[in-house]
Parts: structure tokens; C-alpha cells; sequence
């Protein structure tokens, strides 16, 4: 018979900070830890990183994650600095020696894993997809931050519900790794898109850009995504855009605007295709 993880609590609260993105005031944030009692997780939280924050170079003996949701986030492991940015995972292995600073501030998630294997074979898949550091594309999802922020907020322990989100992030970040592995190609051009989300694009100069012509990025597109460049491109336009409604203080028009969208209507048009409601129904529902 299975039975229900148990979990240890530590949850630090420190005042509340006003956290500004360029130039642009959003929401407020708690910072907040919480100590797992499963392998192969140590702890996780959200955390607020100020503008100007930095750390000396320092190392783990077990892995550390960070993903951005809001902001920007600079690491350097040895080879100069490279910028984590909104939606992308930071992985760290054991034993490399880095350092973090934040130029314009950032909100994000955190996991740090025990240096115990776990009977999942969990951290093996980890360290098997992840020998070195790296930075990747991974989307975190409403239900994750539901599942985990919500508990954090409350101070209580922590819900079963909890144990699944981080489960499935992490083997949905194991499977986005194999993926990328086994289709660098497209991973090369989902990295270039997702780069895009400011702005719209034309596939001849997507394709220029990665050296290829306009039919094979579009094979390869399909190949991966089963849509067109056009459509995966409006698809993460739109990620970034619920994610803006949900997680800052900016009007629907700011967003369109970040977003690339010449005006409102426009913009919520596109969205309303892709998410199925418009967006100020999905920012009065809160969903995802």
C-alpha cells in the first residue's frame, strides 16, 4: 500500500517588496522556503530578487534550479555572464562554482534537490540530462504555481497537492530536456521564437536567421509542434501575455503593447483565438 509523503515546514517570510521590471511597477511578493521531507527534493519557494543584487562565486553538492517568472536574472558558472529570462530554467549540477546578479530584479522559482538519490529514479534522470549547467525554455503552468505558491502564502503546511506539482515539473522539465536532445534543430528555433514574443515575425526572416530555408523551417516546425511558425509564434505571444495579466500590474493595453500588438483590438483578438476568452475575462477569472 502507498502512502502520502510527509513534509516538514519552513516557511521565512520577509516584508513585502514593491518589485519594479523595467521601469514598470508590478504586484507584490512574498519571499518564501519550504523544507521537503521526500527525495530527491530538499526545498522550493518563490523568491524577489531587487535590482542590483548579487552573490560571490560559491558551489552545491546537489543540484539547483531557478526559473524566472517575472524579470531577469544574470549567472555566470565560469564562462562569463548569460541572462536567465522570463520563463527560462537555470539548471545547476553539483560541484560548479558560479554566482548570481540581477541587474533589473526578478521573481522566481527555486528547487533545490538532496544529493540522495530517490527511489523514482527522479535525480538520476536529472543528472542524466543535465551533466552541465545550462538555461532552457520551460513554461511553468497556472496549475504548478497554484499548486505551490498558494500553500506558501498561507503559511500551512504543506497539501499533497503540492508533492504532485513538483513531481510533474520535474519530470516535464526531464522530458522538455530529451526532447530538446533529440530535436536540436527544433529546439534551436522554439529558443529563437520565444525571444520574440515583443514583436511579430515573418518566417523568411526566422529562417534567414537560423540559416535555413523557409520550407525546412516550416517542416521542421510542424515536424515538432504539428503547427505552422506563424501559429506557434501567436501561441507563445500569447503565453507571455497571460502571464503578464496574471503576474503584473500592467493595464490589458500595456500588455498589448509589450506584446508587440500595434493596438488593443488587435491584441485581443489574437488572444482570444488562442486562449478561447478575452483578456480581461482570463484576468478577471485568474486561470490559465
Amino acid at each position: 500500500m502507498r502512502t502520502m509523503p510527509i513534509f516538514l515546514e519552513l516557511n521565512v517570510k520577509i516584508p513585502e517588496n514593491d518589485f519594479v521590471v523595467n521601469g514598470k511597477s508590478s504586484q507584490r511578493f512574498i519571499n518564501s522556503s519550504r523544507i521537503v521531507n521526500v527525495r530527491p527534493w530538499y526545498d522550493y519557494g518563490f523568491n524577489t530578487w531587487r535590482a542590483g543584487q548579487t552573490t560571490e562565486f560559491h558551489s552545491h553538492d546537489h543540484i539547483q534550479i531557478l526559473q524566472i517568472l517575472d524579470g531577469r536574472l544574470e549567472v555566470d558558472w565560469g564562462n562569463g555572464w548569460k541572462s536567465i529570462e522570463n520563463s527560462a530554467v537555470h539548471v545547476l549540477p553539483p560541484g560548479f562554482r558560479h554566482r548570481f546578479s540581477a541587474a533589473i530584479g526578478s521573481w522566481q522559482f527555486g528547487i533545490e534537490f538532496t544529493a540522495e538519490a530517490d527511489d523514482r529514479g527522479l535525480l538520476d534522470a536529472m543528472k542524466r540530462v543535465f551533466p552541465e549547467p545550462l538555461i532552457l525554455a520551460f513554461h511553468f503552468t497556472d496549475s504548478w504555481k497554484e499548486a505551490l505558491s498558494e500553500d506558501l502564502s498561507a503559511g500551512h503546511t504543506v497539501k499533497p497537492c503540492a508533492f504532485h506539482a513538483l513531481e510533474d515539473w520535474t519530470i516535464s522539465l526531464v522530458e522538455t530536456r530529451d526532447r530538446d536532445s533529440a530535436d536540436p534543430a527544433a529546439a534551436r528555433l522554439a529558443g529563437l521564437l520565444k525571444t520574440l514574443t515583443h514583436c511579430s515575425v515573418e518566417i523568411s526572416d526566422i529562417a534567414s536567421s537560423l540559416g535555413w530555408s523557409r520550407t525546412k523551417a516550416e517542416l521542421i516546425c510542424n515536424r515538432r509542434f504539428g503547427c505552422g511558425i506563424m501559429k506557434l509564434h501567436e501561441k507563445m505571444r500569447m503565453e507571455e501575455a497571460s502571464r503578464l495579466l496574471l503576474n503584473s500590474g500592467m493595464s490589458i493595453g500595456e500588455v498589448a503593447e509589450v506584446c508587440g500588438f500595434a493596438d488593443i483590438y488587435g491584441f485581443s483578438r489574437s488572444f482570444t483565438r488562442v486562449v478561447g476568452i478575452s483578456p480581461s475575462a482570463f484576468r478577471r477569472k485568474g486561470c490559465g
